[in-house]
């Protein structure tokens, strides 16, 4: 017979544990990881993925503070992906979303956001995603019903800083702010979003934007005008000639009815026009 101790759990490696970790939202992982030994709650310190589900910050109120107060937000250095599952209107996430920032070595931002009630609270989070800096986010991706409403952001309060944004997926966004996306975030090879509000000219066009955006691989956009005051045709007859290596491409129409104003955009001919 062997004379080997059994192996126990708190014999795997850091690196096995780090792993463990990535799959596990942060209050079963509190719930379950927490208090085994010292090196174990130092390895919490350092998780690399952080999720956090808003239901649960009413369901576990109470291991949530216990939580936060042993292990504060603004502590978490190694934080590469934060996903935030918002499927409850309930404005402590907003605490949460604050601290943004403190995760220096973001690399993807996911905002699962589908309370139907949207109310100051679900505003105020949207516009607290275009207000960080975040020098090393790569991917921002923002699903769910609530950001299929227009979005509550202004142009003065609207200062993110993504130099390092790959990819973007958002249901909505004012059309300004996808030309300020597009103009400061160079390194972009996908966008994905709807916009609203176009401009009546070409002035809103950034002119980085208008010497062309040749890193720009794949494109989604959208036309959801229900009021039949604007149409994106025009835009798009400018925009799709200054992406020239673009591989995929796609548009989502949502019309009740078709109008003078659409009369392009579902028209089979302008389509072969504009993408030959």
């Amino acid at each position: 017979m062997s004379n080997r101790n059994p192996s126990c759990i708190e014999d795997l490696a850091n690196e096995l544990w780090l792993e463990m970790f990535d799959y596990l939202d942060w209050i079963n992982l509190y719930s379950a990881f927490y208090g085994i030994n010292k090196r174990i709650n130092q390895l919490l310190m350092n998780i690399r993925t952080l999720s956090i589900y808003s239901s649960y910050l009413i369901n576990y109120l109470n291991t949530l503070y216990l939580c936060f107060t042993e292990f504060p937000t603004e502590k978490f250095q190694y934080i590469q992906h934060f996903q935030l599952i918002y499927d409850y209107p309930y404005n402590e996430p907003l605490d949460i979303a604050k601290y943004f920032r403190s995760f220096p070595s973001l690399i993807s931002l996911i905002i699962d956001a589908n309370s139907d009630d949207y109310d100051r609270y679900t505003n105020q989070l949207i516009t607290i995603i275009f207000h960080q800096h975040c020098p090393f986010l790569q991917y921002l991706h923002l699903p769910g019903h609530t950001f299929d409403k227009p979005s509550p952001i202004y142009e003065h309060i609207c200062t993110f800083y993504f130099p390092s944004l790959v990819h973007i997926h958002v249901n909505k966004l004012p059309f300004y702010m996808g030309m300020q996306l597009l103009d400061q975030c160079i390194h972009l090879r996908s966008f994905f979003a709807i916009f609203y509000d176009y401009p009546s000219d070409d002035n809103g066009i950034p002119e980085r934007i208008l010497s062309g955006l040749p890193k720009l691989i794949k494109l989604g956009l959208g036309e959801d005008n229900f009021q039949e005051k604007e149409s994106s045709n025009r835009f798009l007859e400018f925009f799709l000639p200054i992406c020239p290596n673009l591989r995929t491409f796609n548009f989502n129409i949502r019309f009740h009815d078709s109008s003078i104003n659409h009369d392009k955009i579902l028209d089979p001919n302008w389509w072969e026009y504009i993408l030959a």
